[in-house]
């Protein structure tokens, strides 16, 4: 797994929003403490080259060094994609810490793109995870609650290697991935040994399945246990071992993939102008609602077989009037590591933007505006953080979401973070990120286009902050939509 999972999240739901563009210039060099490396054992290195749909995007380079006190596993990873025209590069970059079976001990991971930069440093107390975030040099810490100290997705592999597992074997393995923050059940499954294709040649390996998250990749491994290849089929991207030299070959701007039109999804017929409707009803084709958040007041889960959802248009002036702080759902009040609702700097922005207004549906309207004023639309991809964008004033959907939840939070009124998909242009949907407010009944609301209500374009399949949104990796390249109904208002 190494990185993958980490990768595919920063892609699809971090920067393809209504820009669709990303850049992550490489950082620096992260500093380690060289006490963990004093006693150096052995180390081993692998280059693996990325391809999406049979075109090479991008490398993955993974350096282990294990000592007599554990394991230290350095990962970068590049890939160069085509957006709107214009090549660009992302890179990643993390150090994880493990004890000698790779049971996470600590990690550091650096984003960095031009005006921002991210630093997560995690670090596990028991069955407590320490999460430190940095934003503008600002620390937020949280704590996770284990229920078993995880894995690192690098262990998976070792763990296959050092168990010698064979065909029929099966395991489940706690694991955790530091770039999304997100913890679930890796379950690894050993087959017999089968032809397997890489770049035109035939090779035989045992085939292994990793399930995690609903999202189920395959590797093959030969009798050494050296990788032959891994794919994730829904993705249709595959890591192939390379040469270091055959990694790094520089990708062409003609060569670069086309990442707008992979992951965007045409419905069976153009949809119209989403904000001229009152009513839809869609039928979700190729996934399952299980893992996902697709029923709320105003997105309705009629059927599940086949899957049906229903959208209408929230009524303002039928909703109750609340005066702030609001007191119910209070657990979407609360500060976390990239909603600093407690800041001074939050709180005072938040003040500034509704000045004396009273009324809890006004405030909400000149939030989402003062939100869509206040940032430049500019394609950012790192780790969206409240601190981070109120000094940058600029990002795409993610931060325009996470900055609007920490001044609405701010203020008393109860928020969540959705992620999904926007109709656009009615053509086609696009992975997105929004809001909703809870005002006696939780309403979408979309500062990334200056929607109160958003409109019903929005299609929610996950809610929460970084670590739920992995899970909307199960939908990608798989899910169709089919308009069934539509009203106007």
């Amino acid at each position: 797994m190494k990185k993958f999972l980490g990768i595919v999240i920063i892609i699809v739901i971090f920067a393809v929003s209504i820009y669709l563009i990303l850049k992550i210039p490489k950082p620096e060099k992260l500093v380690v403490d060289q006490n963990q490396l004093s006693t150096e054992l052995k180390t081993t290195e692998e280059w693996l080259g990325i391809f999406l749909q049979g075109q090479r995007i991008g490398y993955s380079f993974t350096k282990i060094i294990k000592t007599d006190t554990g394991i230290v596993v350095e990962n970068r990873s590049r890939m160069s994609l085509m957006m709107m025209n214009a090549q660009r590069t992302v890179d990643t970059h993390i150090y994880s810490y493990t004890d000698k079976e790779y049971v996470l001990r600590e990690f550091k991971l650096h984003l960095e793109t031009l005006g921002h930069e991210s630093k997560i440093e995690g670090k596990v107390q028991g069955k407590k995870l320490l999460l430190t975030a940095y934003s503008q040099g600002t620390p937020e810490t949280h704590t996770m609650i284990l229920k078993e100290t995880p894995y690192l997705p690098s262990a998976i592999e070792e763990v296959i290697r050092n168990k010698k597992m064979k065909a029929g074997d099966e395991i489940t393995l706690p694991y955790f991935d530091p770039t999304t923050q997100s913890s679930a059940q890796a379950h690894i499954k050993m087959f017999n040994k089968e032809k397997v294709t890489v770049l035109g040649e035939v090779y035989l390996g045992t085939r292994v399945e990793i399930s995690i998250m609903g999202l189920t990749e395959i590797a093959w491994f030969d009798d050494d246990f050296k990788l032959i290849k891994r794919a994730s089929p829904a993705m249709g991207m595959e890591m192939i071992p390379l040469s270091k030299e055959e990694a790094l070959a520089d990708i062409e701007p003609a060569e670069a993939f086309d990442l707008l039109s992979f992951f965007s999804v045409k419905p069976d017929k153009p949809l119209g102008d989403a904000g001229k409707l009152a009513f839809l009803k869609l039928k979700l084709g190729d996934i399952t609602p299980s893992g996902l958040d697709l029923d709320d007041d105003f997105q309705k889960l009629v059927s599940q077989e086949p899957l049906i959802l229903e959208f209408y248009l929230p009524k303002l002036a039928e909703l109750p009037e609340f005066s702030t702080p609001i007191k119910e759902h209070d657990e979407f009040l609360k500060s976390s590591l990239y909603i600093q609702c407690e800041n001074a700097q939050i709180i005072a922005k938040a003040k500034e933007i509704v000045g004396g207004e009273k009324n809890t549906k006004k405030i909400v309207a000149k939030l989402v505006t003062g939100v869509y004023r206040m940032l430049k639309k500019n394609p950012t991809a790192s780790l969206p953080s409240a601190i981070d964008v109120l000094k940058t004033k600029e990002g795409d959907c993610n931060e325009h979401a996470v900055l609007f939840a920490a001044l609405a939070r701010a203020l008393g009124i109860p928020t969540k973070i959705y992620v999904g998909l926007v109709s656009l242009q009615g053509s086609a949907y696009f992975y997105h990120a929004w809001c909703a407010v809870w005002i006696g009944k939780w309403v979408p609301v979309d500062p990334t286009f200056n929607q109160f209500p958003a409109d019903i374009g929005h299609l929610k399949l996950k809610e929460g902050e970084v670590s739920e949104w992995a899970k909307v990796l199960k939908v990608v390249g798989k899910l169709q939509i089919s308009v069934l109904d539509s009203k106007l208002k």
